[in-house]
């Protein structure tokens, strides 16, 4: 029993085959996210509810939101909509009324309305065939179509000013906070800059009404997916008020604690909310909803009844090697905007390190790591492997333990399985012999991506890494001389830590650049669910909580003692290094996908036609760089997890 009340348990009695009722689902997974490959939190709901006998639908509407904005219909339909808008600013300027807000948006909609709307169209189409066919190989022609693509946002984005909405990485804005309750249903309702209405319009709601589903279930794994899933969900409980509406994923399970006092969530937006993993609670849902099980007895859910608010005392936590095969049947596969298929795969749930105090990882499960054999791994690829046609694999674990490293690596080559993949991976003193990494780059590994966190050995102590310098070291040249390439994730500002310590930092960094390929450096972030947070005196901050950020996901802080960089001390010297040292990791290929899919093409981590010729200065011109990556794209509650900003275990 935890400290929360909750409760594990085992699970609930399975119904009988031929006593079952079967329901028909639709599962969607909403923007923003990188459309670069699927996700896995709905593969792995659909394979549970198909077993049990359940219609699922199972809609990707991230990257179906993609490939409607850069169409020619689309971009036609934004025209229109700038013309709409730009007719009355114009009359009101005439009339002597306009305001100053008026003003600037006038400006912004003549500017692009005066656009070559079908130029800008058919570049776009172009755009997309590139990124999925053989030009995807040439960086040049890669490049000018990621460029096409952020032009196409621009021009989207003057149709819903003030919003500006961002291709890649995601960092569009609405102009309103996801962590204030108001704003947020505010923003649920506003038709001028919430573009997710009329993506819920144009892509979601017509296929709902073609298809009749009986449960909605809405998948929210990021922050970024809050606002589009949250739209999603409320206008399909105004459209089709007897369906119900469901939704889950990390971002969810970190509010259980704000969610039953904000009863609107219930009324007007969602009927029910499935925390931590949820596959089985799903499911137990559903038979719920069809009269087979008492609703109060179903774990992992919070819903609303005549009463109030209620959550379930009793938390299950999913059987790792129980689980069927992820399904990915009906999803959009070639649709992606890469020339491979790419299938993501988890062999492990939570991270086998779990001691970092800065990170919040484990909020997604009840019960921390649990993992796959080697063998049930291999196989299981195997099988997506044909089944799929695909031969490059995102092995999505939050930290791949060395162990399951040297054992898949072996017998990936003894069995010949052919496959390309990257991970996540720990710096580790067991993994300091050359022919582990040789065997990996024989496997298959062609990326691998590195919490380093700092490169002080007292600030990683701090942290409860308890990495040495010389290990990583090692690590990142065996790795490079096998031909891995290795991406470092490090920030700046864990509290205690010094200017010194933080620029020890940034010159390891510099000094091992020819083994680092690619590298983020972020300020620290006190995350509302970490060690740090909860325990805040002892590593010397003060936490600062405002009444009006009701639905929290990190915290601003204070020293208790004038020892160690500040957090705006952090933020700068995080600019100063893409301003001053970013330039020889600047790369026109910006998600780790392409990379990725570039190594395994080329067969080397020495690319030098990857990288930017020249870089223009600040932390907001690095984001043509590597900057957030999708960092963890493995199982958080339901299938679900989270761009984080601190790397891994």
């Amino acid at each position: 029993m935890s400290s929360s009340g909750l409760v594990q348990i085992d699970g609930l009695t399975p119904i009988k085959k031929e006593d079952r009722k079967t329901s028909k689902v639709m599962l969607l997974f909403p923007p923003e996210w990188v459309p670069t490959a699927p996700y896995l939190a709905l593969p792995s709901l659909t394979a549970v509810l198909r077993g049990a006998g359940h219609t699922v639908i199972q809609r990707d509407i991230n990257i179906e939101m993609y490939d409607h904005f850069f169409t020619m219909e689309f971009l036609i339909w934004v025209k229109g909509r700038l013309g709409m808008q730009l007719k009355p600013l114009q009359d009101r300027e005439k009339a002597g009324t306009l305001t100053e807000r008026e003003a600037d948006q006038k400006a912004v909609l003549e500017q692009t309305y005066a656009v070559d709307v079908f130029d800008l169209a058919e570049r776009a189409e172009d755009a997309k065939r590139i990124v999925r066919g053989e030009r995807f190989y040439e960086a040049d022609k890669l490049e000018t179509a990621l460029n096409c693509f952020r032009e196409v946002m621009q021009y989207i984005s003057a149709a819903y000013y003030p919003a500006s909405l961002v291709f890649y990485p995601m960092e569009s804005n609405l102009g309103y906070r996801p962590g204030v309750s108001k704003e947020v249903f505010a923003c649920l309702d506003d038709e001028q800059v919430n573009v997710y209405r009329d993506i819920c319009n144009q892509l979601v709601l017509p296929s709902v009404a073609k298809d009749k589903p009986d449960v909605v279930g809405v998948s929210i794994g990021t922050q970024m997916q809050l606002l589009a899933g949250l739209t999603f969900c409320k206008m399909l409980k105004e459209t089709f008020p007897n369906i119900h509406v469901v939704v889950g994923g990390n971002v969810i399970t970190r509010l259980q604690e704000e969610l039953p006092h904000h009863e609107r969530f219930f009324t007007e937006v969602f009927d029910s909310a499935i925390l931590y993993e949820g596959e089985h609670a799903l499911l137990w849902l559903i038979e719920a909803l069809n009269g087979q099980r008492d609703i109060a007895a179903v774990p992992n859910l919070m819903y609303r009844d005549a009463h109030g608010v209620q959550q379930s005392k009793e938390v299950y936590t999913e059987k790792t090697q129980a689980l069927p095969l992820p399904d990915f049947d009906g999803l959009p596969l070639d649709h992606y905007f890469v020339p491979e298929r790419i299938i993501p795969y988890l062999a492990t749930r939570g991270c086998y390190w779990g001691r970092c105090t800065f990170c919040d990882h484990g909020q997604g499960y009840f019960d921390q790591y649990r993992g796959m054999t080697a063998q049930l791994v291999v196989e299981q690829v195997k099988a997506l492997r044909d089944k799929y046609q695909c031969r490059h694999f995102l092995f999505s674990d939050e930290s791949y333990p060395p162990a399951l490293f040297k054992k898949v690596s072996q017998m990936l080559v003894d069995q010949n399985v052919g496959i390309k993949w990257t991970t996540l991976i720990r710096f580790e003193e067991t993994l300091q012999d050359q022919a582990i990494w040789d065997l990996a780059a024989k496997a298959g590994c062609c990326t691998l991506y590195y919490g380093m966190e700092s490169a002080n050995e007292r600030v990683l102590n701090l942290m409860d890494k308890h990495a040495k310098k010389s290990v990583i070291q090692n690590n990142l040249h065996q790795a490079a001389k096998a031909g891995i390439w290795n991406h470092v994730m490090a920030f700046y500002g864990f509290p205690g830590e010094t200017r010194e310590e933080a620029l020890e930092t940034r010159q390891f960094v510099i000094d091992n650049q020819p083994v680092i390929h690619s590298v983020e450096l972020f300020y620290f972030v006190a995350y509302r669910h970490t060690p740090m947070v909860r325990n805040p005196e002892k590593f010397g901050i003060t936490i600062h909580k405002q009444e009006e950020y009701d639905l929290p996901l990190d915290y601003y802080y204070t020293l208790n003692e004038p020892v160690g960089i500040s957090c705006l001390d952090a933020m700068q010297l995080c600019e100063e290094f893409y301003k001053n040292d970013f330039q020889p990791w600047a790369v026109r290929v910006n998600a780790r996908e392409h990379v990725f899919l570039y190594i395994s093409k080329f067969g080397t981590n020495k690319l030098p036609q990857i990288y930017a010729q020249r870089q223009t200065v600040g932390v907001s011109d690095s984001v043509s760089g590597l900057v957030t990556w999708p960092v963890a794209m493995g199982e958080g509650d339901d299938g679900m997890s989270r761009v984080v900003s601190h790397g891994v275990g």
